[in-house]
């Protein structure tokens, strides 16, 4: 066997035995979520004094995530927001409709401190996607808004496999609420969630 070959066969064995070591490396979890969806603005106030907001509510979902060591990882999401929209008019009438949200999100995840640590804390940034539904949008012609998503997670190692961790959240997306018979409004949104989780390794 020649030199090229050992060299060639060497390098092979090398890369078997990095691989195993990156793939334990690698930590995937699953984690049900239930927070509160709180929105900061209106989502169209009118020249006529007519306001339109959606409410604070519940809202329930889950995220995976995958960690590339105790540093870094990243995240997908989704939350559904069974919320209402208010309708307020320049009377001071009040009206409620039904007005559903469904979140997701894809996400990097730097870790402050490590996920090694018995307390630990990542910040995370990434693109978000909102879809709207029920009785309030049916009459929207366009129900989904394309934006992104900053946040901090702080947690806790519980001992074994479970994690618990506290998360805060800040959807910004620029929406266009269009119904029938009306002039187009454009605003920026901020829709804050606050969650609580507990993650599960899906591999140890």
């Amino acid at each position: 066997m020649n030199r090229r070959s050992l060299r060639t066969h060497a390098c092979t064995l090398g890369l078997l035995a990095v691989l195993p070591a990156t793939a334990a490396a690698q930590r995937l979890s699953l984690s049900p979520t239930i927070g509160v969806y709180i929105p900061t603005s209106e989502l169209v106030k009118a020249a006529n004094g007519e306001e339109f907001k959606q409410e604070i509510a519940l809202s329930v979902g889950g995220r995976l995530g995958l960690n590339f060591g105790p540093r870094f990882g990243v995240v997908t999401s989704v939350a559904y927001v069974p919320s209402s929209l208010r309708f307020t008019f320049d009377d001071d009438e009040e009206t409620k409709i039904d007005a559903n949200l469904l979140f997701g999100t894809a996400r990097a995840t730097v870790y402050v401190i490590p996920t090694t640590s018995p307390v630990w804390l990542n910040i995370n940034g990434g693109a978000s996607l909102v879809k709207r539904g029920g009785d309030a949008y049916e009459a929207a012609e366009d129900k989904t808004d394309v934006g992104g998503v900053v946040g901090a997670t702080l947690g806790f190692n519980l001992g074994g496999f479970l994690s618990f961790y506290v998360a805060a959240e800040d959807y910004i997306y620029g929406t266009t609420f269009v119904e029938a018979g009306t002039l187009e409004e454009k605003s920026t949104q901020h829709d804050v969630q606050l969650a609580l989780g507990f993650g599960v390794p899906l591999n140890k």
